[in-house]
């Protein structure tokens, strides 16, 4: 019998010198670090993508973070790397930090699941916090420079902690609904997927469903995958939607994805809905996670206390 790709969800209810603190707030990073102070190097790290679109809206919300963080004495510098697909990569940026006499790194995963293929499987041998020799070589294999930084590395958690993304599809969706009764209408939600981490995967998406059962009127909650776990086909999400349909008037279809990537929200998602007989019916938005000041937010705070650790 051919598994269905439906899922529904179901469920109950220092204060700085005045000069400093001019030059911070004009984008400068204030004086030398203080003498006896650590030198910190803040490093947040995503996936990366052909799409200068999705790019570009990490490295804004790079640009965003960096103002507020570089108040803070300890930490001399705000920048980005990229797992894949873009430069700067993590080992151009680890060997920058070492050459640049830094103590400690703060890094920020950038990425939905703190347990997936990107996290478990690369980014955590490419900061050094992993060192198994076979995965090692089998990085060098996929072209991936490996680099042991010499700095102490302090990680931040990823963003399924806490209710962030949560609150995140929760506005989109009632953005879409527009004030309307969600009584007959259904939720899609279309996230990314992993091919070895699937189970974490699904877990995050039907963490987001009960959620939304209880913030919304919206009974029905579902959920697809468009990446390269099914080859980036929007077959899934058709045959998804389909179903749905068979239960609920009208389908709000929200990405759980970081950034905007044509490739997803457009080739794939925005595809698949216009394969669908009763297009009307069906309310999507091509946006993302990004841009959201919350998220800027909780950048912020990790680094915070990730800081007060190496404090």
């Amino acid at each position: 019998m051919k598994k269905s790709n439906l899922h529904i969800l179901h469920s109950p209810a220092l204060l700085a010198a005045a000069l400093s603190f001019f030059l911070a707030s004009c984008g400068d990073k204030p004086g030398p670090t203080p003498e006896g102070v650590s030198r910190v190097g803040v490093l947040i790290v995503a996936h990366g993508s052909e799409s200068s679109t999705w790019n570009g809206m990490i490295k804004t919300l790079v640009q965003e973070v960096s103002g507020p963080l570089l108040q803070e004495p300890e930490i001399e510098t705000v920048d980005v790397a990229f797992l894949t697909a873009s430069s700067p990569s993590i080992a151009d940026q680890m060997r920058e930090f070492d050459a640049a006499g830094y103590d400690h790194a703060i890094i920020v995963p950038l990425f939905l699941a703190s347990e997936s293929s990107r996290t478990n499987n690369y980014f955590q041998y490419l900061v050094g916090v992993r060192s198994q020799a076979k995965a090692l070589k089998q990085l060098q294999n996929e072209g991936f420079d490996i680099y042991f930084p010499q700095l102490r590395v302090n990680l931040t958690p990823s963003l399924d902690e806490g209710n962030l993304l949560k609150k995140n599809v929760l506005r989109r969706i009632e953005e879409l609904q527009a004030g309307d009764s969600g009584e007959d209408m259904a939720v899609v939600l279309v996230g990314y997927g992993d091919q070895q981490f699937g189970n974490q995967m699904e877990v995050l998406m039907e963490n987001i469903g009960r959620y939304l059962k209880i913030k919304t009127d919206i009974d029905t909650i579902a959920y697809a995958f468009c990446g390269d776990v099914v080859d980036y086909s929007g077959e899934p999400i058709v045959e998804v939607i389909n179903e749905v349909f068979e239960l609920e008037d009208e389908i709000l279809v929200v990405p759980v994805l970081l950034g905007v990537d044509e490739m997803l929200q457009t080739n794939t998602i925005q595809a698949a809905i216009n394969a669908i007989t009763i297009q009307s019916k069906i309310r999507y938005q091509a946006d993302s996670i990004l841009p959201d000041p919350k998220v800027n937010e909780w950048l912020i705070e990790k680094v915070g206390e990730a800081l007060d650790r190496v404090r």
